[in-house]
């Protein structure tokens, strides 16, 4: 299997918590920053996923994987099915640094940040998706408008950081407590993809989006995310998130 193809390991399904008020709205780098701050709702989540790949109207591949994270620069994911993925590892150790363990091979590589701008397995996510749980480093935004619990606003990637779209179009929606909808912007300023939150649910008494659905805009085909068995605040080290972790059985 080529290396493009185990990138992305979906971070994205971080849930971004803002309570947002209409003082917050006034500044969109202000909301940005309390977004990031919020983002962290558990020191660490565990869970399992299913990743359904949709195209042409129907269901091309499902794919499972367990998923562990921290904070809004560490996740592990690990493959456990079908067959021709299972086994395979990917980890974010830092907010720039992506590993992948392919088990035919039984070694550890780096993917280099041209690779991350990928798809991963026919999918409609990709290893760049990974990076952007953490917003305010990023990019600078401008709040586009208010309508109801709803803030809408626009994110511009800072000087010197590289991503394959132009801008991206966020939705904050207070009474689900985070992020809904992340709509992304190609080079030519036409929307391409599009990001949904759903099934908002309390976990451990927080709010927490256990659907994640990405859409081409273009094709509309899509991939959908589903998370079950959902664990939080077990202490997980940061040594947990090292490479010594993809090597083992």
């Amino acid at each position: 299997m080529k290396l493009h193809t185990v990138l992305t390991a979906f971070l994205l399904v971080t849930p971004i918590a803002l309570g947002s008020t209409a003082a917050e709205a006034g500044n969109g780098d202000k909301i940005l920053v309390a977004a990031d701050k919020r983002a962290q709702v558990f020191d660490d989540t565990a869970y399992t996923a299913t990743m359904k790949i949709n195209k042409g109207g129907k269901l091309s591949k499902t794919l499972v994987f367990e998923a562990t994270m921290k904070g809004l620069d560490k996740q592990y994911i690990h493959f456990t099915a079908p067959g021709d993925v299972a086994g395979m590892k990917v980890l974010m150790s830092d907010a720039d640094s992506i590993w992948t363990y392919q088990p035919e091979f039984k070694k550890v590589r780096k993917i280099a940040a041209h690779m991350q701008k990928q798809g991963f397995l026919g999918s409609h996510f990709r290893a760049e998706d990974m990076t952007l749980a953490a917003f305010a480093a990023r990019f600078d935004g401008t709040v586009l408008g208010q309508a109801g619990s709803e803030t809408s606003l626009e994110l511009i990637p800072k000087a010197g950081v590289q991503t394959t779209f132009s801008k991206l179009h966020i939705v904050i929606d207070a009474s689900k407590g985070g992020v809904t909808k992340i709509t992304y912007f190609d080079e030519s300023g036409a929307a391409v993809r599009e990001q949904r939150r759903e099934g908002w649910k309390k976990i451990a008494g927080k709010p927490f989006p256990t659907r994640v659905v990405m859409a081409d805009l273009k094709s509309g085909d899509s991939t959908v995310i589903e998370m079950s068995n959902i664990k939080v605040n077990q202490g997980v080290s940061d040594d947990f998130f090292s490479r010594r972790t993809l090597m083992r059985g």
